[in-house]
């Protein structure tokens, strides 16, 4: 009985300890609404686009009972949600465009990795003004193009706690839209939980779970070949490029290939003042609006970004520092003890 008891509680204490431990992640290609401005597309900026979650964990399933905003908001937002048609950052700019049946790449980009899958879905909605619905997204679940049948993407156990990772899915047969949402969830693997054999372990029962939706086209494969629709988005990039003042002098495409495109894209999470700027009490303010706008005026002598946050000292011999500090450094408004982590 003591021993029963002592796994009861040693099974409560993980998983308390593992549900505090958050994810971050984001879909990067095509571009999903809360990071279109990453590449310089005229969206709104939304310094969280790796924080869409349903709210978090606690929120999605103790407060909302699993449910989720379509495209990644707490369910309790006041519809229309911020990632919804008719929110703030869903203005139906198209950020990719292809064709029906091709193989397209999906980028994800996790600053915080913690395992899990990918799966993404698709919607041919045709109306960038209509909230869409999960049952829409469900009629198209893809497949990944060398594992037809599977859906889902499984992130390698030995991948790096910060990892941008590429994979291949293909689209439908014969769709078609001016405007399709494509429906991208990350569901993590670090919580622990029940399994359907009725064991407990960490990547069963109810997982943290990120929601990025994307705006996109898909033409006829009758008359455009995929071989040229790279040449159409690169066009099109340079369309929105030339909205902005000085647009034309950003790096994006080789001069002597104007189809060999080369976007600028806003990588970095977190830009922070450092030397004699660092107590500067304005300075944190300013080194994000100008380290992380499109395109970047950041100073290397004034602010530095950073991608790494690692523990330091004897703080370095615990459990999991090193996550303590990427969770807790590299977010917007962080809090980051500079006796315990170090960021790079």
């Amino acid at each position: 009985m003591e021993t029963l008891r002592v796994f009861a509680l040693l099974t409560l204490l993980a998983s308390i300890y593992v549900n505090d431990v958050e994810s971050h992640g984001r879909m990067m290609e095509p571009a999903a609404r809360n990071c279109l401005w990453r590449y310089g597309f005229p969206n709104p900026i939304n310094y969280n686009d790796n924080e869409l979650y349903c709210g978090g964990f606690v929120v999605q399933y103790k407060l909302n009972k699993g449910k989720c905003g379509v495209c990644g908001d707490d369910f309790r937002e006041t519809v229309p949600r911020s990632h919804e048609a008719g929110g703030v950052y869903a203005n139906g700019i198209i950020s990719k465009r292809y064709v029906a049946g091709q193989v397209i790449d999906i980028h994800s980009d996790l600053t915080a990795n913690h395992r899990g899958y990918f799966e993404v879905k698709l919607c041919p909605n045709n109306n960038p003004n209509e909230i869409v619905t999960q049952e829409c997204f469900d009629q198209y679940t893809l497949e990944l193009a060398d594992e037809p049948g599977n859906t889902k993407f499984i992130i390698p156990e030995d991948s790096k706690k910060t990892e941008y990772f590429i994979h291949k899915v293909k689209l439908p047969d014969g769709v078609t839209c001016t405007q399709c949402v494509l429906q991208w969830k990350y569901f993590a693997g670090n919580t622990w939980g029940s399994c359907t054999d009725g064991s407990t372990s960490v990547g069963c029962g109810n997982q943290e779970t990120f929601i990025n939706c994307a705006d996109i086209a898909i033409n006829t494969n009758a008359g455009l070949a995929a071989s040229n629709v790279n040449a159409l988005n690169n066009q099109w990039l340079l369309y929105f490029r030339g909205s902005f003042p000085g647009g034309s002098t950003i790096p994006t495409h080789s001069l002597s290939n104007p189809n060999d495109l080369k976007p600028l894209v806003v990588r970095s999470q977190l830009c922070i003042p450092m030397g004699q700027y660092k107590n500067v009490p304005f300075m944190k303010d300013w080194c994000r609006t100008n380290c992380l706008k499109y395109p970047p005026n950041c100073h290397p002598k004034v602010c530095k970004c950073v991608m790494e946050c690692e523990a330091v000292g004897e703080f370095a011999l615990q459990r999991d520092a090193d996550v303590y500090c990427h969770q807790n450094c590299l977010k917007f408004n962080s809090k980051c003890p500079e006796d315990r982590c170090r960021c790079f």
